[in-house]
């Protein structure tokens, strides 16, 4: 049989093609004519063959692994030698695809797949490794799926680790066999491996079904990956599901850890753990956290809030509006006011040139805390008194806002004619405190009534909610098989015709529970091939029901 030629038989069995080929081995599509039955057929390279060690450590192992008999390991039925000396492995032929091209086309799987394809692994796990016979190539390629994701095998076992002869592994030391990705921190150093190094390449999985990528980068030189695990011993676990299960991070972060000793020292030890990972993902689904939804009782409270923010707050601008304008109105008609009478008793002064008696006058009224500034001109316009004494002798200017001021200029008379002009500055701070601190007063009354209302809102909408709560909790007990339970609260409103309606409801599932029971036939009890499933129930006194594990 030539090394390139696909064969027509090997052994006794035929070929119908080929299924895959790698660097140390090809696997055809067999049949055997003498059971009718399809295989795949695991055949050596001939340069791979050539080496007698390595060809009897191959069949030594392949013969070990054919005593595993269990529903999540690929079954061996035969080993053998072609003429040419090709050493072979005839297996089960499964009609799914492994993990890694699953994944590649479909995406990764839902926690619920994951958890339980875990699961079955780990189970798959202990049952060799209580047989003594160890994988050390356990990775998504070796990971045989059927079913969807419901059904998984793992193949190649006690196969992975032989893949070079002594001779090799002391002529290039750096090279160890295996995938070095996947492996754990004793056999990268060439150290024994035992059954806590398939458990830690078994975390390798979990973390890239998790994460979407591996903990560590692929690096083809060992001891590159090495100095890189020296660095970042234990990576953190970022799931890609935020509703991951802290449990099932737990999981992965103990499976990876670099001492042995540290990990799980059995596949059961797992098994436990997911059945907690299992029921924390269940309780996720079942009662959402706050950060997962909004509560109605929130979202109404909010809503309430909200339009009543709204209206206050254009009330609130309604009445400082209406209350900016009257207290302005008051501050023009006290300017104005003022203004006139200093004018008129600075008339006659003005009138008779008595410029020494117009600044006295200035200077007594400039006393008042509201008047902030008062200047008298003659008929030229020239200031003869003012509260600023540098401005006497200058014109009187156009007036130009002052900010915190409001100036009034009112034209001095005496009977009909216009003998000077008055400029008067009235504060407006004390104003603006009083508008503030009314402003102040208004908001936090309102502020006051709006806390309130929502604070009364939030606690009347408690009585709904919890009859929502009660109808949901029922409807969760109907969705574990409790077609008994009725809701035995009576209510004359809306509430009290849905638990009838749900009263009526269970009553009818009940009727055709007890019908079809009554007509179903009985049960076997051989059934010993079942697979290896994660289950988990959330019942009534909170307590987790175990999945059982089929021996084989």
């Amino acid at each position: 049989m030539s090394a390139g030629a696909t064969p027509s038989k090997v052994g006794r069995y035929r070929i119908e093609g080929v299924l895959g080929e790698g660097a140390m081995a090809v696997v055809y599509a067999g049949f055997d004519p003498d059971i009718e039955r399809k295989v795949a057929i695991k055949c050596l390279h001939q340069q791979i063959a050539a080496d007698p060690a390595y060809r009897s450590r191959f069949l030594i192992e392949a013969r070990a692994a054919g005593h595993l008999t269990h529903p999540h390991i690929v079954t061996i039925f035969d080993v053998g030698e072609t003429d040419d000396g090709r050493s072979y492995i005839a297996m089960e032929r499964l009609p799914g695809e492994t993990l890694a091209g699953k994944v590649s086309r479909e995406g990764f799987p839902p926690l619920a797949a994951i958890i339980d394809l875990i699961g079955q692994l780990a189970a798959a796990l202990d049952y060799a490794h209580a047989r003594g016979v160890l994988h050390h190539d356990i990775k998504p390629e070796n990971i045989m799926l059927a079913d969807g994701w419901s059904y998984a095998k793992i193949s190649d076992f006690g196969i992975a680790e032989r893949r070079a002869s002594p001779r090799d592994a002391l002529r290039r030391p750096a090279e160890i066999g295996g995938t070095p990705a996947y492996m754990a921190p004793e056999r990268l150093r060439g150290e024994r491996s035992d059954a806590r190094s398939d458990l830690f390449s078994l975390g390798v999985v979990l973390y890239w079904l998790l994460t979407g990528k591996l903990p560590w980068p692929e690096i083809g030189n060992v001891q590159q990956l090495i100095r890189k695990r020296l660095r970042s011993p234990l990576p953190a676990v970022r799931p890609r599901d935020p509703a991951t299960p802290s449990m099932l991070i737990s999981i992965a972060r103990t499976l990876l850890a670099p001492a042995a000793e540290s990990r799980y020292q059995r596949g059961a030890e797992i098994i436990d753990d997911l059945r907690l990972a299992a029921r924390e993902y269940e309780r996720e689904r079942e009662k959402p956290l706050a950060k997962r939804i909004i509560s109605l009782r929130l979202r109404w409270a909010s809503s309430l809030g909200a339009i009543l923010s709204l209206v206050l707050v254009l009330g609130l601008a309604a009445i400082y509006a209406k209350q900016h304008a009257a207290v302005t109105g008051l501050a023009l008609d006290f300017g104005s006011s003022m203004g006139r009478m200093i004018a008129g008793e600075s008339a006659e002064n003005l009138l008779l040139g008595d410029h020494a008696a117009t600044r006295a006058l200035v200077t007594d009224i400039s006393r008042n805390r509201q008047i902030h500034y008062l200047a008298i001109a003659d008929r030229s316009g020239e200031i003869i008194a003012s509260t600023q004494q540098d401005e006497i002798g200058r014109k009187l200017l156009a007036a130009q806002g002052q900010g915190d001021m409001l100036l009034f200029d009112v034209p001095i008379l005496y009977q009909t004619k216009t003998i000077g002009e008055l400029r008067l500055g009235i504060s407006n701070a004390e104003l603006r405190a009083a508008q503030k601190t009314t402003l102040g007063v208004i908001a936090l009354v309102l502020a006051l009534t709006l806390a309130a209302v929502v604070g009364a809102a939030y606690w009347l909408f408690r009585r709904p909610l919890m009859m929502l709560n009660l109808l949901g909790d029922a409807l969760l007990r109907v969705a574990r098989g409790d077609f008994a339970h009725r809701i035995r609260l009576a209510r004359r409103d809306e509430f009290g015709r849905l638990f009838a309606t749900f009263n009526l409801m269970n009553s009818t599932l009940q009727t055709r529970q007890r019908r079809a029971t009554e007509s179903a036939p009985a049960v076997g009890e051989e059934d010993v091939t079942r697979p290896t499933h994660i289950m988990s129930t959330v019942a009534a006194e909170d307590t987790l029901t175990p999945a059982p594990v089929t021996p084989p």
